[in-house]
């Protein structure tokens, strides 16, 4: 078995492996677009007598941990042709996209699995799902009367020509602190225009401005052909932000604007938002939760430099089987509000006190507050560690949720 990079010459045999694996089997020639859409750069191939049997998607992304941008790299397009599964294939290109990763300074990675058990072997711990729900749009109704504001206007454009809007947008929102309705999780592309042309041609873009400035943003898609009864009618919203209620409430007039067109809004939330409040005689509603995500550490100094956490100082040994630059010991101290960490060498190792041993897979979900300390510790992917030292982690590395509505 051979793991390469692809080149341009390689797309078409990517693209029907994709197909296969994710959409309705054609014979047909597709559009050129759709293989534009596919970074040679991104994509790890696995060979076999020359020929490719399994690819994966690595894309280079930002993601907010705990309020700090991350590099992290999106794990996507992951298939094998039936005829070669259970040969090892996909775990070799992952060994494989954890040292590109390395080599790209990308320090955390994040993915929807298969199958989640095959991915916690190779390190990733669990999270939460993205909670999405499906509203009337009659329930929006109350968002029809808020008073006119000279100082917000609403821009409705193509999806394909928000890319830049939506980025800056988020950027800007993260470093004012200013961005709802969560940013844990939140992941921010780096794809070229034609992936995001392709991603989103059927897509359109709502951005609500406050003097000119963007305060609020959705991405949505809109089915109200003349063909299907009107409770079928739906807009579905891929992404929703918004910096505060009265920009939110905007967003939510233009949907209500609708009413005669659509019956029903379908919105991703965050786990645990009391959507009840946002909206009138909604009743019971649909609701539906995404595939989870799963996160990981590729580069522990990376991950844990610069996160906004006040800590008393910790020293803990790391073992991890697939990424041996993060095998050793490591002291983190935040007494500044903000961690730092070092790596300790055999020299330094005499009298040095270790407050806990640690898995990747218990250092990523401490990290990403996946899961309490003290599950991470009944799963025994934090061990010897004292009582007192659980205690200071607690209050450091708080449990959260991720909020990331863009799949990929």
């Amino acid at each position: 078995m051979k793991i390469r990079k692809i080149d341009k010459n390689d797309r078409l045999e990517i693209l029907k492996g994709d197909l296969y694996a994710y959409s309705r089997w054609t014979n047909q020639d597709l559009p050129r677009s759709h293989l534009t859409a596919i970074n040679p750069e991104e994509v790890l191939a696995a060979e076999i007598d020359g020929t490719i049997v399994a690819a994966l998607q690595c894309f280079s992304f930002q993601q907010s941990v705990r309020g700090s941008l991350k590099a992290m790299g999106g794990i996507g397009g992951v298939w094998t042709y039936p005829e070669y599964r259970n040969q090892g294939c996909v775990k070799a290109l992952m060994k494989s996209a954890f040292l590109e990763m390395r080599m790209q300074g990308i320090c955390v990675s994040m993915l929807t699995p298969f199958k989640e058990s095959f991915y916690e072997s190779l390190g990733y711990a669990i999270a939460n799902a993205t909670h999405e729900v499906n509203i009337p749009v009659s329930s929006l109704s109350k968002y029809l009367k808020l008073p006119k504001a000279d100082h917000l206007t609403c821009d409705r454009l193509a999806a394909t020509e928000a890319k830049d809007i939506l980025a800056n947008f988020l950027y800007e929102s993260l470093r004012s602190q200013t961005l709802l309705p969560h940013s844990h999780g939140l992941a921010i592309t780096n794809f070229t225009y034609d992936q995001w042309w392709h991603l989103h041609r059927q897509k359109l873009c709502v951005v609500i401005k406050r003097d000119r400035q963007p305060v609020a943003i959705a991405i949505y898609a809109i089915d109200s052909s003349g063909n299907l009864p009107m409770r079928d009618r739906q807009i579905e919203v891929s992404s929703i932000f918004w910096t505060d209620i009265e920009s939110r409430d905007r967003l939510f007039n233009f949907f209500a604007s609708h009413r005669d067109q659509i019956h029903s809004l379908k919105m991703p939330i965050p786990l645990g938002a009391n959507v009840h409040t946002w909206f009138s005689n909604a009743g019971r509603l649909e609701s539906t939760m995404t595939d989870p995500w799963m996160v990981r550490v590729i580069d522990i100094v990376g991950a844990l430099h610069g996160l906004p956490i006040t800590c008393e100082p910790f020293t803990f040994a790391l073992s991890d089987p697939y990424c041996n630059w993060n095998d050793g010991v490591f002291g983190v101290n935040g007494d500044r509000g903000q961690l730092t960490v070092k790596r300790y060498g055999n020299g330094d190792m005499a009298n040095l006190a270790i407050d806990f041993q640690a898995t990747i897979t218990g250092i990523s979900a401490l990290i990403y507050g996946t899961q309490a300390i003290d599950e991470i510790v009944h799963q025994q992917w934090i061990n010897q560690i004292t009582p007192e030292t659980c205690e200071r982690l607690e209050k450091c590395f708080t449990p959260c949720l991720i909020y990331n509505p863009f799949k990929f």
